[in-house]
């Protein structure tokens, strides 16, 4: 299959905009307020959606389908991350989860109190196919990655 730089760029970029557009939208339509981690989840999408449009309007540069294969990976390591916080698998940042069991100190319990957000990063608010949506975002984005960086591989082969 031949793709294009300007292909791979569209592909890229618009299916991080497409994940970007659902989260907001679960925000907004279904009241699901997103957590610490939820939020750094997003920002490797928006830098992969304005990277696409610079690319685009800009002179072909292959080496910014790299700059998206990073991106995506960041994001999908971060979602990794936060699906293995909601399994229980290891414990999240501070105040992101549920980590009241251990502590005795009352001040100590009182400022983990006061720093813990209401949406802990621990709690699974909404999964398809007993997928949560970190680990959406994880899958889709590692496949970002696979593809931006293959289509860079093919585009640079082909203009040898």
């Amino acid at each position: 299959m031949d793709i294009s730089f300007r292909q791979a760029l569209l592909f890229s970029g618009l299916i991080s905009f497409f994940l970007l557009a659902s989260a907001i939208s679960f925000e907004f339509f279904y009241d699901l307020v997103p957590c610490k981690l939820c939020i750094w989840q997003r920002w490797p999408h928006v830098i992969i959606v304005v990277v696409m449009l610079l690319g685009l309007s800009g002179p072909k540069k292959t080496w910014i389908l790299l700059l998206i294969s990073l991106s995506a990976i960041v994001t999908g390591i971060i979602g990794f991350y936060h699906t293995g916080v909601e399994q229980g698998w290891w414990s999240g940042p501070l105040g992101c989860s549920n980590q009241f069991g251990s502590e005795t100190d009352i001040s100590n319990l009182t400022t983990l109190l006061l720093e813990t957000p209401i949406v802990k990063c621990d709690e699974i608010v909404w999964s398809l196919f007993n997928i949560s949506m970190a680990g959406w975002n994880s899958l889709v984005s590692f496949f970002i990655a696979i593809f931006s960086f293959f289509s860079w591989v093919h585009i640079i082969k082909k203009n040898v």
